[in-house]
């Protein structure tokens, strides 16, 4: 008795820490049963109210990320998911053809009950699973009896020809059609409260990113990636160890950022935006185009660069290799990746009609650029700042754990107050274009610091 306790704790913890948005919430709580009223089903045929955006009428958006047909159906379901839909709606879909949504599931009921988000999410997630058995139900229905007139079936042959999918004439064919779609459902939780989140956090940032990506000759929409990745939050952990707003594997962050026992960069905007540059930098130079390069942050280049191979002689962009991703295990995530960028980009390049009244939260420096310095010895940051110079310290390096702990020479640190030049160097802006962080200790040279 006391084994399987143990063992229902446990998998309450992981399921709920797991998830990127709802986070660590570990204050026990009876699971309340779940209530007709808790959700709310919405039928859904998409419409033509964002193509305005899509089609980029105002033309805010490089030629480059323009976005093309065979990409388009996907890129208006994660248009959608970023800027229409919310934390409190699920999305039933098919994971194939993102243009099938068979219900929008709200939840707005439930999220006002003032519940632990962990027990919001369990109910959502377990209320969304009764309701995909019950189209499963339907589907499998369809399989057996694939002419039924019957009203629900009328209805999920509306929502499939709105989709594009043709049904065969033939019985044997059309069942197989139904069958797919089966094993086909997804959910997906909608993020435009967490996308407009990020955008207020991303702020104070944008003069020092914008800047630096355009001297670094990157494109700007490239910063719609730790958008994409953490909904800009600097202190966003996923379950296999990804950190930050660009979210970081350590392996990949070694190459680009020192290495400490006493912080890690991943968390710090500043470091992990200049250590991205480089990355993107690198991963164009392999690849020679940006849709490979910027699947490649989520994929790797291996895989890729394996594609590139096989499609010798051929024209080798990013659709050719989903085209041909069965044999290359390219999943749902990197077959989507571009799509969620090319939507992120376009939300970001409207976000101002998308989103109202986002510089009601500007902090008072949100147009000064974002300054690195580099320690010139140990030092203990409540001995040397004073509470101006401490509170943005604070804002800024979230790898800085405890101002009072005494941190080695050769920290870095980001700021927009100016620190004292007798304790830090203050890195040039060239010098962070053309050097990785992990090296930016060197320009220390022999310098000390000076009780003055």
């Amino acid at each position: 008795m006391i084994y399987n306790y143990i063992l229902l704790a446990l998998g309450t913890f992981f399921i709920s820490a797991s998830d990127p948005y709802f986070g660590y919430d570990l204050t026990f709580t009876p699971m309340p049963k779940a209530e007709a009223s808790d959700v709310r089903e919405v039928s859904w045929l998409a419409t033509d109210k964002f193509d305005y955006y899509l089609k980029d009428e105002d033309d805010r958006i490089s030629k480059t990320f323009k976005i093309p047909p065979y990409y388009y159906p996907n890129v208006k379901f994660w248009f959608m998911t970023y800027t229409h839909f919310d934390s409190s709606q699920v999305v039933i879909h098919d994971k194939s053809n993102l243009n099938l949504i068979y219900k929008v599931l709200d939840f707005s009921s439930l999220h006002k009950k003032n519940l632990p988000k962990n027990t919001i999410y369990v109910l959502q997630q377990k209320i969304s699973a009764e309701k995909i058995e019950k189209i499963q139900n339907d589907l499998d229905e369809l399989a057996i009896n694939p002419y039924s007139l019957d009203i629900k079936a009328k209805s999920m042959y509306r929502m499939i020809q709105h989709a594009g999918i043709k049904l065969p004439v033939e019985k044997a064919a059309r069942s197989e059609v139904f069958r797919r779609l089966r094993s086909n459902l997804r959910t997906q939780t909608g993020q435009k409260n967490f996308i407009r989140d990020g955008i207020l956090r991303s702020l104070p940032y944008q003069k020092f990113l914008t800047t630096y990506f355009q001297d670094k000759g990157l494109p700007k929409e490239l910063l719609a990636i730790p958008f994409l990745e953490s909904s800009f939050n600097p202190q966003a952990h996923s379950k296999v160890n990804a950190l930050g707003i660009w979210q970081f594997m350590p392996h990949i962050a070694h190459h680009f950022v020192p290495k400490s026992s006493h912080y890690d960069y991943r968390s710090n905007v500043g470091v992990a935006s200049v250590a991205a540059g480089f990355l993107m930098a690198e991963n164009y130079k392999i690849l020679k185009s940006w849709d490979l390069a910027i699947t490649a942050y989520n994929s790797g280049t291996k895989h890729l660069l394996k594609s590139k191979r096989l499609l010798e002689g051929k024209k080798v962009n990013l659709e050719s290799v989903i085209k041909i991703s069965d044999s290359l295990h390219f999943g749902f995530a990197s077959k989507n990746f571009y799509s969620e960028f090319l939507a992120l980009v376009h939300t970001r390049a409207y976000q101002e009609e998308i989103f109202k009244d986002l510089h009601k939260h500007d902090r008072p420096d949100v147009d000064e650029t974002l300054r690195f310095f580099v320690s010139k010895c140990p030092l203990r940051f409540d001995k040397v700042f004073g509470k101006t110079q401490l509170d943005d310290t604070e804002f800024h390096n979230h790898h800085i754990k405890e101002l009072s702990k005494t941190y080695p020479r050769g920290t870095i640190l980001t700021a927009k107050s100016e620190l004292p030049g007798a304790k830090f160097l203050e890195l040039k802006h060239h010098q962070m274009v053309k050097t990785k962080p992990k090296t930016w200790d060197l320009f220390l040279g022999g310098q000390s610091c000076s009780s003055r």
